[in-house]
């Protein structure tokens, strides 16, 4: 595994550490990208809050 993009989810914390002890050529958190999408799906959900 070279790489896992997922999304904020505290469940995918877990999921990275224990795919990193479970697999010794996986580093773990230093190869996991957060997916960019989810990211702005956030902000944007925050910045439409202030206005209701």
């Amino acid at each position: 595994i070279l790489s896992i993009t997922c999304d904020n989810a505290s469940n995918n914390d877990t999921m990275i550490d224990v795919l990193a002890e479970n697999i010794p050529a996986f580093p773990g958190e230093q190869h996991r990208t957060r997916c960019f999408a989810h990211v702005i799906n956030l902000v944007a959900k925050s910045l439409l809050n202030q206005f209701e």
